[in-house]
Protein backbone atom coordinates (compact mmCIF):
# COMPACT_ATOMS: atom_id res chain seq x y z
CA UNK A 1 0.00 0.00 0.00
CA UNK A 2 1.27 3.45 -0.97
CA UNK A 3 1.86 5.30 2.11
CA UNK A 4 0.02 8.71 2.33
CA UNK A 5 -2.55 7.34 -0.22
CA UNK A 6 -6.57 8.49 0.50
CA UNK A 7 -8.93 6.26 0.68
CA UNK A 8 -12.19 7.35 -1.76
CA UNK A 9 -14.24 10.38 -1.17
CA UNK A 10 -17.39 9.80 0.75
CA UNK A 11 -20.34 12.39 0.55
CA UNK A 12 -22.20 13.00 3.91
CA UNK A 13 -26.19 12.82 3.73
CA UNK A 14 -25.91 16.80 3.23
CA UNK A 15 -23.58 17.04 0.77
CA UNK A 16 -25.61 14.57 -1.13
CA UNK A 17 -29.10 16.23 -0.26
CA UNK A 18 -27.33 20.08 -1.42
CA UNK A 19 -25.95 17.80 -5.20
CA UNK A 20 -29.52 16.45 -5.48
CA UNK A 21 -31.03 19.74 -5.34
CA UNK A 22 -27.92 21.62 -7.83
CA UNK A 23 -28.54 18.50 -10.33
CA UNK A 24 -32.05 19.31 -10.53
CA UNK A 25 -31.73 23.24 -11.08
CA UNK A 26 -29.01 22.56 -13.13
CA UNK A 27 -31.09 20.55 -15.31
CA UNK A 28 -34.12 22.76 -15.85
CA UNK A 29 -32.08 25.83 -16.57
CA UNK A 30 -30.11 23.67 -19.17
CA UNK A 31 -26.58 24.26 -18.04
CA UNK A 32 -25.56 20.88 -19.25
CA UNK A 33 -21.82 21.95 -18.89
CA UNK A 34 -22.20 21.98 -15.22
CA UNK A 35 -24.31 19.49 -14.40
CA UNK A 36 -22.11 16.96 -15.82
CA UNK A 37 -19.77 17.84 -14.01
CA UNK A 38 -21.65 15.73 -10.97
CA UNK A 39 -21.46 12.54 -13.04
CA UNK A 40 -18.34 10.29 -13.49
CA UNK A 41 -17.10 9.96 -17.38
CA UNK A 42 -18.01 6.06 -16.91
CA UNK A 43 -21.57 6.70 -15.92
CA UNK A 44 -23.65 4.14 -16.63
CA UNK A 45 -27.63 5.79 -17.38
CA UNK A 46 -30.57 3.33 -17.32
CA UNK A 47 -34.12 4.90 -18.78
CA UNK A 48 -36.10 2.19 -17.68
CA UNK A 49 -39.71 3.42 -18.49
CA UNK A 50 -41.08 6.44 -20.87
CA UNK A 51 -43.73 8.63 -21.80
CA UNK A 52 -44.62 7.53 -25.30
CA UNK A 53 -43.90 10.41 -27.97
CA UNK A 54 -41.09 12.20 -25.47
CA UNK A 55 -38.32 9.73 -23.97
CA UNK A 56 -38.00 6.86 -25.17
CA UNK A 57 -36.06 3.11 -23.26
CA UNK A 58 -32.17 2.29 -23.01
CA UNK A 59 -28.87 1.86 -21.39
CA UNK A 60 -26.74 4.90 -22.17
CA UNK A 61 -22.90 4.23 -21.50
CA UNK A 62 -21.02 7.30 -20.48
CA UNK A 63 -21.33 10.75 -19.47
CA UNK A 64 -21.22 11.85 -23.31
CA UNK A 65 -23.97 9.69 -24.27
CA UNK A 66 -25.85 10.87 -21.07
CA UNK A 67 -24.85 14.49 -21.97
CA UNK A 68 -25.93 13.94 -26.09
CA UNK A 69 -29.48 12.57 -24.96
CA UNK A 70 -29.92 15.54 -22.72
CA UNK A 71 -28.79 17.51 -25.75
CA UNK A 72 -31.67 16.36 -28.49
CA UNK A 73 -34.42 16.41 -25.37
CA UNK A 74 -33.50 20.05 -25.27
CA UNK A 75 -33.59 20.58 -29.19
CA UNK A 76 -37.31 19.47 -28.90
CA UNK A 77 -38.57 20.82 -24.76
CA UNK A 78 -38.10 23.78 -22.90
CA UNK A 79 -38.42 23.11 -18.64
CA UNK A 80 -40.68 25.05 -18.04
CA UNK A 81 -41.07 24.25 -14.13
CA UNK A 82 -40.08 21.34 -11.50
CA UNK A 83 -40.53 20.70 -8.14
CA UNK A 84 -38.75 18.13 -6.08
CA UNK A 85 -41.31 15.46 -4.30
CA UNK A 86 -39.44 13.28 -2.16
CA UNK A 87 -35.23 12.46 -1.35
CA UNK A 88 -34.47 9.64 0.35
CA UNK A 89 -30.63 8.82 0.89
CA UNK A 90 -28.50 5.75 2.79
CA UNK A 91 -24.74 5.35 2.78
CA UNK A 92 -23.78 6.74 -1.21
CA UNK A 93 -26.78 6.05 -2.77
CA UNK A 94 -30.20 8.17 -3.00
CA UNK A 95 -33.04 8.36 -4.34
CA UNK A 96 -34.77 11.59 -5.86
CA UNK A 97 -38.57 12.09 -7.02
CA UNK A 98 -39.76 15.33 -8.84
CA UNK A 99 -42.07 16.74 -10.93
CA UNK A 100 -41.55 18.36 -13.73
CA UNK A 101 -43.57 20.63 -16.84
CA UNK A 102 -41.95 20.81 -20.53
CA UNK A 103 -42.90 22.77 -23.54
CA UNK A 104 -43.03 21.41 -26.97
CA UNK A 105 -40.71 24.16 -28.92
CA UNK A 106 -42.60 23.54 -31.95
CA UNK A 107 -45.91 22.96 -30.58
CA UNK A 108 -46.26 25.08 -27.89
CA UNK A 109 -47.47 21.73 -25.93
CA UNK A 110 -47.42 21.26 -22.32
CA UNK A 111 -46.56 17.89 -21.12
CA UNK A 112 -46.32 17.54 -16.91
CA UNK A 113 -44.07 14.31 -15.96
CA UNK A 114 -43.29 12.07 -12.65
CA UNK A 115 -39.93 11.37 -12.65
CA UNK A 116 -37.98 9.47 -10.13
CA UNK A 117 -34.41 8.70 -9.94
CA UNK A 118 -31.89 6.32 -8.31
CA UNK A 119 -28.70 7.09 -7.77
CA UNK A 120 -25.23 5.48 -7.04
CA UNK A 121 -21.79 7.69 -5.99
CA UNK A 122 -18.27 6.53 -6.02
CA UNK A 123 -15.19 9.08 -5.23
CA UNK A 124 -17.98 11.84 -5.32
CA UNK A 125 -19.37 11.03 -8.49
CA UNK A 126 -22.33 9.81 -9.86
CA UNK A 127 -21.37 6.24 -11.60
CA UNK A 128 -25.25 5.06 -12.00
CA UNK A 129 -28.56 6.84 -12.61
CA UNK A 130 -31.86 4.90 -13.09
CA UNK A 131 -34.86 7.02 -14.51
CA UNK A 132 -38.69 5.98 -14.28
CA UNK A 133 -40.82 8.89 -15.73
CA UNK A 134 -44.83 8.74 -16.24
CA UNK A 135 -47.72 10.96 -16.76
CA UNK A 136 -48.56 12.84 -12.97
CA UNK A 137 -51.31 11.87 -11.05
CA UNK A 138 -52.53 13.04 -7.59
CA UNK A 139 -49.60 13.11 -5.07
CA UNK A 140 -49.14 14.53 -1.44
CA UNK A 141 -47.50 17.61 -0.63
CA UNK A 142 -44.44 19.07 -2.94
CA UNK A 143 -41.30 20.94 -2.03
CA UNK A 144 -40.33 23.45 -4.14
CA UNK A 145 -36.81 23.42 -5.11
CA UNK A 146 -36.06 27.09 -3.55
CA UNK A 147 -36.20 25.42 -0.26
CA UNK A 148 -37.11 23.35 2.24
CA UNK A 149 -35.33 20.49 1.51
CA UNK A 150 -34.57 19.74 5.28
CA UNK A 151 -38.37 18.87 5.70
CA UNK A 152 -37.71 15.43 3.37
CA UNK A 153 -34.60 14.53 5.24
CA UNK A 154 -36.31 14.05 8.98
CA UNK A 155 -38.27 11.09 8.26
CA UNK A 156 -39.76 9.40 11.29
CA UNK A 157 -38.55 5.87 12.90
CA UNK A 158 -40.90 3.06 11.51
CA UNK A 159 -40.70 1.26 14.38
CA UNK A 160 -38.72 -1.81 12.17
CA UNK A 161 -35.49 -3.42 11.88
CA UNK A 162 -33.71 -3.21 8.63
CA UNK A 163 -34.14 -6.93 8.03
CA UNK A 164 -37.77 -7.06 8.78
CA UNK A 165 -38.48 -3.87 6.05
CA UNK A 166 -36.27 -6.15 3.67
CA UNK A 167 -38.28 -9.46 4.10
CA UNK A 168 -41.60 -7.25 3.91
CA UNK A 169 -40.66 -5.44 0.43
CA UNK A 170 -40.02 -9.36 -0.65
CA UNK A 171 -43.79 -10.61 0.94
CA UNK A 172 -45.35 -7.85 -1.38
CA UNK A 173 -43.26 -8.53 -4.53
CA UNK A 174 -43.53 -12.23 -4.53
CA UNK A 175 -47.05 -13.32 -6.58
CA UNK A 176 -47.35 -17.27 -4.81
CA UNK A 177 -50.61 -18.00 -6.40
CA UNK A 178 -52.11 -16.81 -9.50
CA UNK A 179 -54.29 -14.22 -7.74
CA UNK A 180 -51.13 -12.30 -6.83
CA UNK A 181 -49.81 -11.94 -3.27
CA UNK A 182 -51.85 -13.55 -0.46
CA UNK A 183 -54.70 -10.93 0.81
CA UNK A 184 -53.38 -11.50 4.31
CA UNK A 185 -50.29 -10.28 3.76
CA UNK A 186 -51.54 -7.31 2.36
CA UNK A 187 -53.41 -6.70 5.26
CA UNK A 188 -50.44 -7.49 7.51
CA UNK A 189 -48.13 -4.88 6.21
CA UNK A 190 -50.38 -2.55 5.11
CA UNK A 191 -52.38 -0.10 7.31
CA UNK A 192 -56.00 -0.34 7.21
CA UNK A 193 -56.22 3.53 5.51
CA UNK A 194 -53.10 3.35 3.55
CA UNK A 195 -52.70 5.91 0.48
CA UNK A 196 -52.03 4.31 -2.93
CA UNK A 197 -50.78 5.99 -6.27
CA UNK A 198 -49.97 4.18 -9.22
CA UNK A 199 -48.34 6.75 -11.26
CA UNK A 200 -49.09 7.04 -15.04
CA UNK A 201 -51.62 7.66 -17.57
CA UNK A 202 -55.32 6.40 -16.48
CA UNK A 203 -56.29 6.45 -19.89
CA UNK A 204 -53.61 3.35 -20.48
CA UNK A 205 -53.27 2.17 -17.13
CA UNK A 206 -56.68 1.82 -15.51
CA UNK A 207 -56.05 1.21 -12.48
CA UNK A 208 -53.35 4.13 -12.06
CA UNK A 209 -54.17 7.49 -9.80
CA UNK A 210 -54.59 7.55 -6.04
CA UNK A 211 -56.21 5.01 -4.33
CA UNK A 212 -57.11 4.98 -0.55
CA UNK A 213 -57.33 1.63 1.80
CA UNK A 214 -55.94 -1.50 2.21
CA UNK A 215 -59.24 -3.01 0.51
CA UNK A 216 -58.71 -0.69 -2.70
CA UNK A 217 -55.17 -1.81 -2.84
CA UNK A 218 -56.30 -5.73 -2.56
CA UNK A 219 -58.20 -4.59 -5.91
CA UNK A 220 -55.60 -3.45 -7.80
CA UNK A 221 -53.42 -6.15 -6.75
CA UNK A 222 -56.25 -8.88 -8.46
CA UNK A 223 -57.01 -6.57 -11.35
CA UNK A 224 -53.18 -6.98 -12.47
CA UNK A 225 -53.02 -10.93 -11.55
CA UNK A 226 -56.08 -11.07 -13.53
CA UNK A 227 -54.34 -9.68 -16.61
CA UNK A 228 -50.65 -10.95 -16.22
CA UNK A 229 -48.99 -13.81 -14.52
CA UNK A 230 -46.03 -13.11 -12.90
CA UNK A 231 -43.36 -15.45 -13.51
CA UNK A 232 -40.31 -14.23 -11.49
CA UNK A 233 -39.33 -11.10 -9.41
CA UNK A 234 -35.74 -9.33 -8.55
CA UNK A 235 -35.42 -6.34 -6.21
CA UNK A 236 -32.40 -4.77 -7.73
CA UNK A 237 -32.26 -2.38 -4.62
CA UNK A 238 -33.65 -0.85 -2.04
CA UNK A 239 -32.47 2.17 -0.03
CA UNK A 240 -33.85 2.57 3.48
CA UNK A 241 -34.13 6.24 5.68
CA UNK A 242 -35.52 5.70 8.74
CA UNK A 243 -39.27 5.28 8.03
CA UNK A 244 -38.91 5.36 4.38
CA UNK A 245 -38.51 3.07 1.64
CA UNK A 246 -37.33 3.59 -1.93
CA UNK A 247 -37.05 -0.01 -4.14
CA UNK A 248 -36.13 -0.89 -8.01
CA UNK A 249 -37.49 -4.21 -8.82
CA UNK A 250 -37.73 -6.07 -11.94
CA UNK A 251 -40.60 -8.65 -12.40
CA UNK A 252 -41.31 -10.86 -15.49
CA UNK A 253 -44.80 -11.03 -16.66
CA UNK A 254 -46.80 -12.72 -19.01
CA UNK A 255 -49.91 -11.93 -20.54
CA UNK A 256 -52.76 -13.96 -20.22
CA UNK A 257 -54.80 -12.73 -23.22
CA UNK A 258 -51.93 -12.77 -25.58
CA UNK A 259 -49.01 -14.66 -24.07
CA UNK A 260 -46.64 -12.20 -24.59
CA UNK A 261 -43.77 -11.87 -22.15
CA UNK A 262 -42.24 -8.99 -20.36
CA UNK A 263 -39.34 -8.10 -18.29
CA UNK A 264 -40.81 -4.52 -16.56
CA UNK A 265 -39.03 -2.30 -14.36
CA UNK A 266 -40.54 -0.59 -11.59
CA UNK A 267 -39.92 1.77 -8.56
CA UNK A 268 -41.26 1.79 -5.77
CA UNK A 269 -41.36 4.78 -2.90
CA UNK A 270 -43.01 3.06 1.00
CA UNK A 271 -43.35 4.96 4.16
CA UNK A 272 -43.67 3.34 7.76
CA UNK A 273 -45.54 4.13 10.78
CA UNK A 274 -46.02 2.23 13.63
CA UNK A 275 -44.60 -0.96 11.66
CA UNK A 276 -47.17 -0.19 8.60
CA UNK A 277 -46.78 0.54 5.45
CA UNK A 278 -49.02 3.66 5.07
CA UNK A 279 -48.33 5.28 1.62
CA UNK A 280 -47.33 3.72 -1.24
CA UNK A 281 -46.22 5.12 -4.65
CA UNK A 282 -45.22 3.41 -7.65
CA UNK A 283 -43.64 3.87 -10.96
CA UNK A 284 -43.73 1.52 -13.65
CA UNK A 285 -42.50 0.40 -17.09
CA UNK A 286 -45.90 0.82 -18.78
CA UNK A 287 -44.15 1.15 -22.65
CA UNK A 288 -43.31 -2.88 -21.98
CA UNK A 289 -47.07 -3.25 -20.27
CA UNK A 290 -48.50 -1.93 -23.45
CA UNK A 291 -46.40 -3.70 -25.42
CA UNK A 292 -47.76 -6.95 -23.78
CA UNK A 293 -51.15 -6.21 -24.02
CA UNK A 294 -51.55 -4.96 -28.02
CA UNK A 295 -48.14 -5.58 -29.56
CA UNK A 296 -46.81 -2.14 -29.60
CA UNK A 297 -43.44 -1.77 -31.11
CA UNK A 298 -40.78 0.12 -28.81
CA UNK A 299 -38.66 2.12 -30.27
Amino acid sequence: MVQGAEGPTRLTRGEICQRLSDIASLRLSRRLDLLMQHFAPGMVFFRNCSRQGLFHKGVLNGREAFRQSLRLIDEEYLAVDGEILDVLIEDQRAWMRWRTRWRHIGSGGLYDLDMAYFFRWEDSEVVELHEFLDRPVLSSSCVSLRGGLDELITPKPSGLRREEIHTICHALADFPTPQGPDPAAIHKYCAANIVCEFVGDRGRIPYAGRHIGVAALCGVVRAIAVEFEQLSYEIADTVIDEGRVASRRRVEWRHRGTGRRGVVALAEFLRFEDRRIVELIEFRDSITILAMQDGLTLK
